[in-house]
């Protein structure tokens, strides 16, 4: 007897379902799709526990037959293509035929579906024909998946925490509502509305429940026909930039789809425009014939071949940098802004040192009035001895042995003497042993690194209060991280208090962060939250650390007097690390005084 058996009918859905359902996202995303082929207007989500427990779609489409109920848990089963012309011509979002056999196969699934009259139900759990039977249900159909992964405990055991499911499940209704602006989309989660578009046709509208209102009222509209190819473009003045890649949408014929070389395109289109290692808010319309592309490449359908997609590239690119050169791309400033900035002064980026505040500093801090907050710095452990019994005469003496320690303290640093700079950025140095160079960006970068990253691994409860709250906005899914980390904020010196369910407002700061800097480093903690499956408190704060000491250092060209250049130097030998900036630059090179030579021929 040979050795090569058919696979039962079950054991073949569950190995399907391995490739189109591999979290709740997958299944809300092929049930959503089903609906949007079902001509719904009308789309309701409701999720309990992030799908997890529950997952129900309920929609106002064209409803299912009673033959059609039932045959739509077989395998391969489908009403979207007949034949191999369809393959290559298909129009609809689904056409294998997978889904619903594959999640019915993990779960206890039950489909609902009426075309008007009495309505029929099928319930299957783990593939497997429960009951069926007559049911009354309005015209459209309804979908209930139960106990996702029930019976495939490994599956179950390596699905992500509760809120980052809900973040992806999110991101595609995110992409739903888009690519479809003439169909309303609910989404609930544990009863809480977190999505709901009109439907209406208003991008203005669309965009601003997604991304909020400072998007809906900066966008920019472009188009363009030819090779074959619609165009539309609708993307944010690039001033409202992101730290990912995920607000880059790319929607062909009506289906959301990933293409890296698009994304590419875009970066190209955009490079100068955004900063380095930020990404544009736009979404690509592409309208293509059916016959120059291939959706079936993967299960999941996000994956197309596009023909001569070398062109559509250069298309891409050329059209984005043609709108872009076209448009004003100035900020406009908002008044409240500049108001809130007198409200305290900017530190100094020379200004720091061991010194405390004065308790009239402190008492202004608590009021948003600190007008002198460069001398403010962690306490050393010599001063945190002294006792508030010492008389005048011990506490002198104990801040001259304090220096005089401090004084004699290991420099790593060799005595050199500063002679110039060149380009704007190097400071030239000599000694008997030779010239150095030293990055002033570098420098500063290294003294700037080590001192936010003191106060963040030691936060202070020192804080200022703004006289008038900062807004901002967010997509839904960053909106789930801040609430998750609100008390990681709040260690940070940020108390942020929800202001809407696109935005929050920053009410306090901590009085060691400008300003201008708020908006950044926030977007940039949320950044760290969605990249990092499980948040290392150590590790985010290095990377905020790293990019504040980098946003607030001393750039190219930036003057400097010799007061300024000798605490840099003063302040660079005191660091841990003086040799690299954070990022593992150099901050100094020293040429020797018989390399020196030996280029002159001094010496042979």
């Amino acid at each position: 007897m040979g050795n090569i058996l058919k696979l039962s009918t079950q054991l073949s859905n569950m190995i399907a379902a391995g490739e189109v359902v591999e979290k709740p996202m997958n299944v809300v995303k092929e049930l959503v799709e089903n609906s949007i082929d079902a001509d719904a207007t009308l789309i309701n989500v409701y999720l309990i526990d992030s799908g997890i427990k529950q997952i129900k779609v309920v929609d106002n489409g064209c409803g299912m037959v009673k033959e059609d109920v039932k045959m739509a848990f077989q395998r391969h089963a489908t009403s979207k293509i007949k034949t191999e012309y369809d393959l290559f011509r298909i129009n609809s979002l689904g056409f294998r035929g997978e889904a619903v056999p594959s999640i019915a196969s993990v779960s206890q699934m039950q489909i609902s579906s009426s075309v008007g009259d009495i309505g029929y139900q099928v319930t299957y759990k783990a593939g497997i024909l429960l009951n069926e039977g007559e049911t009354p249900i309005n015209k459209g159909t309804s979908v209930i998946v139960n106990d996702l992964f029930y019976n495939t405990p490994a599956r179950l055991k390596y699905l992500k925490a509760l809120p980052k499911e809900l973040a992806s499940i999110i991101n595609i209704m995110n992409k739903f509502s888009i690519s479809n602006p003439n169909k309303s989309f609910s989404l609930y989660n544990n009863d809480k509305l977190i999505l709901k578009t009109t439907g209406n046709n208003d991008f203005h509208s669309l965009f601003g429940e997604i991304y909020g209102f400072e998007v809906s009222k900066n966008l920019v509209f472009c188009e363009y026909s030819g090779n074959g190819y619609n165009l539309k473009f609708i993307y944010a003045k690039p001033y409202l930039f992101r730290s990912h890649r995920n607000d880059i949408t790319l929607i062909c014929n009506n289906r959301y789809v990933k293409s890296n070389v698009i994304n590419n395109a875009v970066m190209d289109a955009f490079y100068t425009y955004v900063p380095n290692a930020k990404f544009p808010i736009i979404t690509i319309f592409l309208q293509i014939d059916p016959l120059l592309i291939d959706v079936n490449v993967h299960p999941t359908k996000t994956e197309i071949k596009i023909s001569n997609e070398e062109i559509l590239v250069e298309v891409i690119t050329k059209e984005l940098k043609k709108s872009l050169a076209n448009e004003e791309n100035i900020k406009e400033e908002k008044l409240v802004e500049e108001i809130i900035n007198k409200s305290y002064n900017k530190t100094s980026i020379f200004e720091i040192n061991n010194e405390f505040p004065s308790n009239e500093v402190v008492e202004k801090t608590n009021v948003g009035l600190a007008e002198d907050t460069s001398s403010f710095i962690h306490k050393t452990a010599d001063f945190e001895v002294l006792e508030e019994n010492l008389t005048e005469e011990k506490y002198s003496a104990k801040i001259e042995e304090n220096k005089i320690i401090e004084e004699k303290k290991e420099l790593k640093l060799p005595y050199m003497e500063y002679v110039g700079s060149v380009f704007g950025l190097y400071l030239i140095y000599q000694n008997n042993e030779g010239m150095y160079l030293i990055d002033q960006h570098a420098a500063n970068e290294r003294i700037r690194y080590e001192y936010y990253y003191e106060l963040l691994s030691k936060p202070s409860n020192i804080k200022t209060e703004l006289l008038i709250p900062y807004i901002l906005e967010f997509t839904k899914d960053e909106m789930i991280y801040i609430e998750l980390h609100l008390e990681d904020f709040k260690e940070m010196g940020f108390t942020l208090e929800m202001q809407s369910l696109n935005s929050y407002y920053v009410r306090e700061v901590p009085i060691w962060v400008d300003f201008d800097d708020v908006e950044d480093f926030i977007r940039f903690s949320i950044m760290l939250m969605l990249k990092n499956k499980k948040i290392n408190i150590m590790y985010f704060r290095d990377e905020i650390a790293k990019q504040i000491s980098c946003k607030t250092s001393i750039k190219a060209n930036d003057s400097i007097n010799l007061n300024e250049i000798n605490s840099l130097f003063e302040n660079l030998n005191k660091c841990k690390n003086p040799y690299t900036c954070p990022h593992g630059r150099p901050t100094l090179i020293k040429i020797t005084t018989l390399e020196l030579e030996k280029m002159f021929k001094r010496v042979i």
